[in-house]
Formats: structure tokens, C-alpha cells, sequence
């Protein structure tokens, strides 16, 4: 009788710490669940905090660039059309023969038309690519030698938007050039396939340091519509060997 109360003892024992287990293992478990939905919910604000910088970053850099555009805008004005502007008013004061008048007319025309054609491509909604690098370099002749070379395996359809970035990176570039590179020879390579975008452009200029690189508005712009684009560039500047631009556009 003895023998079965004590085992009755030993098992009542037992009884108790296999729940005082289950309890405890219970416990750690609730625990470890809830450290782990913190750390979800710290790792998820933490990303949402690193959107919010990066979104207000591309904001800022946008206006940024807006004002640089507008500032770049009026300076082709006063620098090309006002100062063609004096020029005729002043050899019509002198009464210059009229063939030289004329010549400076249609410089100043040539001048606001691409100013203009800058700012608001014509048709740019339903021109396709090739057409519009094609139309822009084509107005460069004037001030480069330019060989364009366009490799279009099959026809890509791209959004207006897609388009307007596109092109905005080409002028972007094309006025860093004109301004700074000193560079005489242009070289340009389109290739259109279904699987990427693929834009490149090489110049013979006195290229840029790492600093100017990094630091320009331009390339601020230039970042900011390859970050809409959901591209990728290189660009490899070295000095006194010109320079190489790389836009890689993969397509979905």
C-alpha cells in the first residue's frame, strides 16, 4: 500500500514538471515570437523610413534640376538669340549689306528652333526611338562630326515617358559636351532588341574628373531618369581621352 502511494507520489511529480515544461518551453516560445515581430515590425519602419529619405532626396534633386533647366534655358536665350538679336541691330544701324542681315536671321531662327525643339520634341508621342536619337543628333551636325550608328532588331514600343527620359539624358549630355569636353568628333550607338535599350555615347573630348562627375546637376538629372527609367549606367570619363556614356534599359 505504501509502495503504491509513493508511486502514486513519483508520478503526480512528474506530472508537474512535464507542465512546469511545457509552461516554460510555452513562455519561450510566446517570447521568441514576439521579439521576432518586433524586430519585423523595427526592420519594416527602418524601410519605410529609407523610402520616405530616398523619395524626398528624388524630390529635392528634382527641383534641383528644374531650376538648373530653367537657369540653362535662359542662358541659351541671352547667349545665342539676344546676342544674334544685337548683332542684326546693330549692322542694320550701320547699314551692313543685306546678305550678311539675312545670314544672321536664319542663324537666329536655326537658334530658337532648337531651343525649341529642346523643350518640347515635336510629335515625341508617336515618333519611335530611332527617329527621335536620329532627329536630335542630326541638329549637332553643325558643331560635331557625328556618326550614328542605330541597330534596331526588332520594333520597341515605349511609353512617351520612357521616350521624353531617353532624350533628356541625350541632351543632358550633349550640353555637358558643347560646354566642357572641347570634343570635335561625336559617336553614337542605338541597338533596340527585346530584351533592352541599349544607348551609347562617345566623344573625343578632354573628358571630366571623378569630382565633376559626382558633384554636376547634370548628372544629378541624369540619375535621377535612369532611377526612372528602372536602368543602369556607366559612365567613364577620363581626361584628355573623351569620354564614354553607357544607358542600359531592360525591357520586361
Amino acid at each position: 500500500m505504501q509502495n503504491h502511494e509513493q508511486n502514486e507520489h513519483t508520478v503526480l511529480i512528474w506530472l508537474i514538471l512535464g507542465l512546469l515544461l511545457v509552461l516554460i518551453i510555452s513562455i519561450a516560445f510566446i517570447l521568441l515570437l514576439k521579439l521576432n515581430h518586433r524586430k519585423h515590425l523595427e526592420t519594416q519602419h527602418q524601410i519605410q523610413t529609407l523610402n520616405q529619405q530616398h523619395h524626398k532626396k528624388l524630390q529635392l534633386s528634382s527641383i534641383e534640376i528644374q531650376e538648373k533647366e530653367r537657369q540653362r534655358i535662359g542662358s541659351d536665350l541671352h547667349d545665342s538669340v539676344i546676342n544674334s538679336l544685337t548683332i542684326l541691330y546693330l549692322q542694320s544701324q550701320l547699314k551692313q549689306e543685306e546678305p550678311t542681315i539675312v545670314d544672321h536671321i536664319q542663324d537666329a531662327i536655326s537658334l530658337t528652333r532648337r531651343i525649341s525643339h529642346d523643350l518640347n520634341p515635336p510629335l515625341l508621342e508617336y515618333a519611335t526611338l530611332d527617329h527621335i536619337i536620329k532627329d536630335f543628333f542630326q541638329q549637332w551636325n553643325a558643331f560635331y562630326t557625328v556618326h550614328l550608328r542605330i541597330n534596331k532588331q526588332v520594333a520597341v514600343e515605349l511609353s512617351t515617358e520612357q521616350k521624353t527620359h531617353i532624350l533628356r539624358i541625350a541632351q543632358e549630355l550633349m550640353n555637358n559636351i558643347h560646354k566642357y569636353a572641347h570634343a570635335s568628333e561625336i559617336e553614337v550607338h542605338l541597338r533596340l532588341s527585346q530584351q533592352a535599350v541599349v544607348f551609347a555615347l562617345r566623344d573625343n573630348g578632354r573628358g571630366f574628373s571623378d569630382l565633376e562627375k559626382k558633384t554636376g546637376l547634370g548628372m544629378q538629372n541624369i540619375q535621377l531618369r535612369t532611377t526612372l527609367l528602372q536602368a543602369s549606367y556607366k559612365y567613364k570619363p577620363q581626361p584628355h581621352s573623351g569620354t564614354l556614356f553607357l544607358l542600359l534599359i531592360p525591357l520586361k
